[in-house]
């Protein structure tokens, strides 16, 4: 596609209740009319707050509205059903879609964890405490009501290297991890502001932990077969390493059945 036309098709304030989905089916024939042709979709996965979710507080990648998780069975949007509805719509009037990518925190968990963790300076990263803390963390996702379908992968404090909330203490702030992967502090090839922008807000991916790194690569795969979309729009780049999207861009764009459209 030659000079495409991006609609964002939608806002943070759009109301909840399962409408953007249906709306966007019943409207995917007018859009050429106007001079779009191409679409990106919000994040279409369950969020933290359930059917309240904008989408990123990103919790179950694999859920797109299909499963009884964070007190709904449908996203903000709407269900699976109807997004894959849309999509069709919208690709029968010639219409891109891209996903939404939200990959670099997740929120949300489903267990404590008993996990270490280093007091961090939130004016510069840096800035890491020598003192380890032993505590409690909500870091464990088990997506118990997906109970392993699509994929078995089971998120824990080895995944993240960065959490703002604690207990036992009970505290607030911005804590490195302890584990395997974190011993040389944050994630590099991020943006420097505020010393090294790898942190941003609940638990921190860690893209050094090659079973994380494989399981997106996945996911990617899975949500263009059950999707069919065109390209995807790559959230919080500058909190991600830079030598990981490079990896997961051409993984996508190898295993796609065409070329991607890619923006950031």
């Amino acid at each position: 596609m030659r000079n495409p036309t991006l609609l964002q098709c939608f806002h943070w304030y759009y109301p909840e209740g399962g409408k953007l989905w249906p709306e966007l089916a019943e409207r995917a024939d007018g859009f050429n009319d106007i001079g779009i042709n191409m679409v990106w979709l919000p994040p279409a996965y369950k969020g933290a707050s359930g059917g309240y979710s904008v989408g990123y507080d990103s919790y179950d990648l694999f859920d797109l509205g299909e499963f009884d998780q964070k007190g709904s069975i449908p996203t903000k949007y709407g269900d699976k059903a109807q997004l894959l509805a849309a999509i069709d719509a919208l690709k029968r009037n010639d219409i891109a879609v891209l996903l939404d990518v939200v990959v670099n925190h997740k929120m949300g968990a489903d267990e404590k964890e008993a996990i270490r963790v280093q007091r961090v300076n939130a004016d510069d990263r840096t800035q890491i405490d020598e003192e380890i803390i032993e505590c409690e963390g909500w870091t464990r996702y088990t997506f118990p009501a997906r109970a392993g379908q699509y994929s078995q992968f089971i998120w824990d404090f080895k995944c993240f290297s960065g959490i703002d909330h604690i207990e036992n203490p009970d505290e607030d702030g911005i804590f490195k991890i302890v584990n395997d992967y974190t011993g040389e502090g944050w994630n590099d090839q991020v943006d420097d502001e505020l010393g090294n922008f790898d942190y941003l807000m609940g638990e921190n991916i860690d893209f050094r932990n090659h079973a994380v790194t494989e399981e997106i690569k996945y996911w990617a795969r899975w949500v263009m077969e059950q999707t069919q979309c065109d390209g995807f729009r790559l959230d919080a780049v500058k909190h991600i390493p830079a030598w990981f999207y490079k990896e997961w861009i051409e993984h996508v764009q190898e295993v796609a059945p065409k070329p991607l459209f890619i923006v950031a």
